[in-house]
C-alpha cells in the first residue's frame, strides 16, 4: 500500500485556502452589487431597499387659514370752499421803460388797496417783458404783469373781482378745496371706507363658509389735492367788460375718495 507523501498534503492546503477566500471575496462583491442595484431602484420607484415604500417628495402643508384680498370706497361730494381768480395788465411801447411804466401804474395802485384786505390771499402770478418781432427786427416791446388774489366765494369777492376788472384784464378763475377742508373730509371718509371693508370681508367669509376673519394686513389711500378747476372762459370774458359790476362765481362742487385694500385670514 501507498501513502501520499506529506509533502504533497503541504503543498494543497495553501492553495485550498487561497481558492476558499476568492469564493468569498467574489461573494461579497455580488452582495454589494446587489444592494447598490437595489438602491438604484428605490431611488427612481420610491422604494427603500428594505421594501417600504417611501415618499419621493414631500407635498406643502395647506395653510391653516386662508387669505383673501378685497378692497372697498368711500367718496362723497362737498362744495369747494375757495376760489382763484388771476388778473393781468399788458401794454406795448417802442422801448422796454414805458411798457412797464405803464404796467405798474395799473399793478400799483391795485396792491396798495388789496394789502388792507386781511380775508384775501395776495401774491404775484408773474412780471415780463419780451420783445415785439416783426419782418425779423423788433418794432416794440410788450410788459405784462399778473396778481393771483385767493379767497372764500362770497358776494363781497364777487363785488371786488368785478371792480378790479374795470382796470385790469380778468385771466382765469379757478375753483378748489382746502386743505383744511379736505382733511376734515377725509377722516369721515377713512372710517366709513373701513367700516365698508370689514362688512364685504365679512359677507366674503361667510359666503365661502368660514365663520369670520383677521384682518392680516391694510393700506389706506385718498384721491390726492386735486387741481383747481378753471371757469368757463365765457364767465372770465363777462368779467372782463363788468365795468365795475360784480363778477358771477358760483360755487363747484369736487368729489373726495378714499380707498382702504388689503388681506384677511379667513377663520373657521
Amino acid at each position: 500500500m501507498t501513502h501520499p507523501s506529506p509533502g504533497r498534503h503541504a503543498g494543497r492546503a495553501p492553495r485550498r485556502r487561497a481558492a476558499m477566500a476568492l469564493i468569498s471575496a467574489l461573494g461579497l462583491a455580488a452582495s454589494f452589487a446587489s444592494l447598490s442595484w437595489a438602491g438604484a431602484a428605490a431611488a427612481q420607484t420610491g422604494r427603500s431597499a428594505s421594501g417600504v415604500i417611501a415618499p419621493a417628495q414631500a407635498q406643502p402643508a395647506m395653510p391653516e387659514f386662508p387669505q383673501l384680498t378685497l378692497s372697498a370706497d368711500a367718496w362723497r361730494e362737498v362744495a369747494q370752499d375757495r376760489v382763484s381768480v388771476t388778473l393781468y395788465s399788458s401794454h406795448e411801447a417802442p422801448e422796454p421803460g414805458p411798457a412797464q411804466a405803464r404796467v405798474n401804474e395799473q399793478l400799483d395802485p391795485v396792491l396798495q388797496r388789496l394789502k388792507e384786505r386781511k380775508d384775501l390771499e395776495v401774491q404775484s402770478a408773474g412780471y415780463r417783458t419780451d420783445p415785439v418781432w416783426k419782418d425779423s427786427r423788433i418794432v416794440a416791446w410788450r410788459a405784462r404783469g399778473a396778481i393771483r388774489l385767493t379767497a372764500a366765494p362770497s358776494a363781497d369777492f364777487n363785488k371786488l373781482v368785478g371792480e378790479l376788472a374795470g382796470t385790469l384784464n380778468v385771466e382765469s378763475v379757478a375753483y378748489f378745496l382746502s386743505r383744511e377742508a379736505r382733511t376734515a373730509v377725509e377722516r369721515e371718509l377713512i372710517a366709513e371706507a373701513v367700516a365698508a371693508f370689514r362688512a364685504k370681508a365679512q359677507a366674503a367669509s361667510q359666503a365661502l363658509g368660514y365663520k369670520g376673519f383677521a384682518v392680516r394686513a391694510v393700506s389706506v389711500s385718498d384721491s390726492g389735492p386735486g387741481q383747481p378747476e378753471p371757469a368757463p372762459k365765457a364767465m372770465m370774458a363777462r368779467a372782463a367788460m363788468a365795468e365795475a359790476a360784480p363778477m358771477p362765481i358760483a360755487e363747484g362742487k369736487t368729489t373726495v375718495s378714499v380707498s382702504v385694500s388689503g388681506s384677511v385670514l379667513l377663520e373657521r
